[in-house]
Formats: structure tokens, sequence, C-alpha cells
């Protein structure tokens, strides 16, 4: 099952109605539909900017922990079951944790169809990379803050940008070996490495790249970098995705990308389009870390996800949205799911 494919389907649904019909169906059929972003543990190498993890405060009160092995097994056999992917890596860096490949064998025993990780690279080698494809991940997300050195290390502060580049050759060779393995791009842009996108195909079009990511710079905490404004961008945008877009077409890569960087600067940064897919998102977005899991009520180590569901009316929740009107719903659009998203 391919997971752009379904995010392109969400895309071209406009209505919210649809949408929460179709997954009060799933759930009451105890199918596949919830999308499970995990941090293993909650440390990371870096301290880039645009990141929380430059917060000691933050850091030192919040980003503790990290999962057992033993726990791997409970967690799969409480959530996994109703996963349409595994997303290992969220919100911190997941090759600190040394049982990822126990992991992925894990999601694929359970029969997750798609599972991505998503990490800085700055601590992966060719060994890794191929140990993580043949235990059957199936997309490494890699993080990216600027195309060139100067950038990249600024921003991505102690990350190493030649061994960036070291990964990348590694993961387009093991591609050779694990042809379904997918190599993805996360561009995070402010005002300061945007106009570098115009040459990112210079610098990265060698390497095998399935898909590239756009993303806007979002306030997520307190950071180092802290111009969170796209204002002085916002006119030349439009130009710079066309290149982009051009660029991926050419090579057969999937762009995902906002269509505008306009808005509301005043209201956390909402976005607001007449899709609005970030509607669905706290009904299908699954959250779990040695510190927190799902809801504020679910604890994967005394019920499944779906006993959970039973217990809270999950169910009857999900039918009652689809006949709420947008502007009920409107708490939860955000901009982070507005994405444009065009398959070569």
């Amino acid at each position: 099952m391919d997971n752009y494919k379904l995010l392109k389907i969400n895309q071209s649904i406009k209505s919210h109605r649809i949408k929460f019909l179709g997954l009060w169906l799933l759930s009451v059929l105890n199918k596949r539909y919830i999308a499970i972003h995990m941090d293993p543990v909650l440390a990371c190498n870096l301290r880039c900017k645009m990141c929380y993890f430059t917060d000691d405060e933050f850091v030192r009160k919040t980003m503790k922990g990290m999962f057992k092995q033993e726990d791997l097994e409970p967690i799969a056999n409480a959530a996994f079951k109703n996963a349409l992917k595994l997303q290992i890596g969220c919100g911190a860096e997941p090759t600190l944790f040394k049982h990822n490949v126990q992991l992925i064998e894990l999601a694929k025993q359970h029969g997750i169809p798609y599972i991505s990780m998503v990490t800085n690279g700055n601590l992966l080698n060719d060994e890794d990379v191929a140990a993580f494809a043949n235990a059957g991940l199936n997309e490494i997300i890699m993080s990216l803050h600027g195309v060139y050195k100067e950038s990249y290390e600024d921003l991505m502060d102690k990350g190493n940008y030649e061994k960036f580049h070291a990964v990348l050759k590694a993961i387009t060779e093991q591609k050779k070996h694990t042809p379904n393995l997918r190599l993805r791009i996360n561009y995070t842009f402010n005002k300061d490495n945007f106009y570098e996108l115009a040459d990112f195909f210079k610098v990265y079009g060698d390497y095998a790249i399935d898909i590239i990511q756009l993303r806007p710079i979002d306030k997520i905490g307190e950071t180092t970098y802290n111009d969170f404004s796209l204002k002085s961008i916002e006119n030349d945008y439009p130009e710079v995705l066309k290149t982009m877009k051009q660029g991926a077409a050419e090579r057969n890569i999937m762009l995902l990308s906002p269509e505008s960087v306009i808005r509301n600067e005043e209201e956390s940064l909402k976005v607001k389009t007449s899709n609005d897919s970030s509607f669905i998102k706290p009904f299908t977005y699954f959250y779990i870390s040695p510190k927190y899991s799902w809801k504020d009520d679910y604890d994967w180590r005394t019920e499944t996800l779906g006993q959970w569901q039973k217990r809270t009316g999950w169910n009857m929740q999900l039918l009652r949205n689809a006949f709420r009107s947008r502007k009920s719903l409107e708490d939860v659009n955000r901009n982070m799911l507005n994405y444009s998203v065009d398959i070569n």
C-alpha cells in the first residue's frame, strides 16, 4: 500500500463529512487507519537551531526517556493491528535507539504496510542502512536545513555536512539491492535558507531521491532561531516552487509542498484552505514515546487500542464529527497537513 497515494486521495476529498464517515467505517470494521509516529528515545545528537532541543530548560524537564527492548512487543501487540503506517522518529533522533531493527521486524510481522524512519543521518553508517532496509524499512526520511555546507552546519548545529552526503550516498547504493526502499528529503526553510533551494538539484541531483517535502518553519517551542516570519519571501515563493517542481518532474521525484506560504502569523501560523485535511489529524495521528501514548487516558501496558476505543465510545465520536460543521472543527486546523502532493 502506497502511503503517498493515500495522502493524494485524502487531499482530493474536500468534504470533512466523507472523511469522517470513512474513518468511522474503518474503525467499526477494525481496519487499519492510524499513522503511528513513535519516538523510541527522547534525545538528539544535534542542536538544530529551529528545534526545541536548543531550549536547555525544556530538554532538561521534558526530553528524557527511552523504551526498553522488552517494551517493543507489548506496544506492537497493543497498537500495530490498526496501523497503516509506522514512522520511527518524530520529535527526537531515533538512531540513538539500539533496537530499531527489532522494531522494524515487529512492524512487518504485524502487517503494517508502510514503515519509515526520520533522522538527521549523522549517526548512520552503511551497515545501519543495509540492516534497516533488509529488516523491511520502506523509507528513510533525511532532515535537511541547508543546501550548502555553511547553512547546513549553522542551522543543524553539531551536524556534519560531509557525513550527511555520505549517508545519502549509502542509501543510494542500498537502493540498488533493495529497490523498494525510498529516500525522502525533508527541507525545513526559513527566510535565510529559502533561496538556496534554487540550487537544490545542482547539489543533490545525483542521489536517488524519491520524495522531497518543503516545510515552512513553524513554531514548535522556544528555539535558538526565532524569526518565524515568511513575509519577506512570500512573493518569491511561487517562482522557487516552480523551479523545484520542474526539477522534481524531470527526475520523477514526488514533491510535497504548500502552494503558498502566506499565513496569519498572529494566529498560531494557521493556513486556511478549502481542503482542511488537518480536521482528521487528531483521529488518525497516534503518537507514542516513553512519556506519552495516543491520548491522556490510554496506556498500552493495560489495554489494546481496540479496547480503549470501545471503552471511550470512539466510534460514536467519529460518526458525530461527520455531522459537525466545518466551523466547529476549526480548532484543529493547522498548516501541517495542508500540502500539495505532486506524484510524478
